[in-house]
């Protein structure tokens, strides 16, 4: 990781709390152990105040560009999960792609899928999109 672990913004950290003691990915067991991984990453996480955040960090709102080797590329804006819509391009932050894309930067890597079949992603384009709160 570029900055050596992840890097949230203060709001983003608390919002991410939120969503682990509410156990809301008990009621889908595909991701959980991404969230685990989450919940695991953000005793270690860089806390920052909005106004000093880089500009290269997936916050809840960026819109993320990531891509493999093989040059598939998606891009798609991270949100709460109660505006998840992945048809529309709008990914959770509570989901497998959200959890290990937040508060990573561009360049780089993340593992996406079961370890079998995974695929390397890099984080290619972070770009801030305004929203408004987030719900919990």
């Amino acid at each position: 990781m570029k900055y050596g672990s992840l890097v949230l913004e203060k709001k983003d950290f608390s919002v991410l709390k939120k969503y682990l003691n509410s156990n809301l990915y008990l009621v889908d067991y595909t991701h959980q152990d991404a969230l685990e991984t989450l919940d695991i990453n953000l005793k270690t996480a860089l806390i920052f105040e909005s106004e000093d955040m880089p500009q290269d960090i997936v916050r809840l709102g960026s819109m993320v560009s990531v891509s493999s080797v093989s040059n598939v590329a998606y891009t798609f804006q991270l949100v709460s999960p109660q505006e998840n819509d992945p048809v529309n391009g709008k990914i959770s932050v509570t989901s497998t792609m959200g959890a290990l894309v937040i508060g990573k930067s561009e360049d780089d890597i993340i593992n996406y899928g079961p370890p079998a079949d995974s695929i390397s992603l890099r984080i290619k384009k972070v770009s801030s999109v305004e929203t408004g709160e987030v719900e919990v």
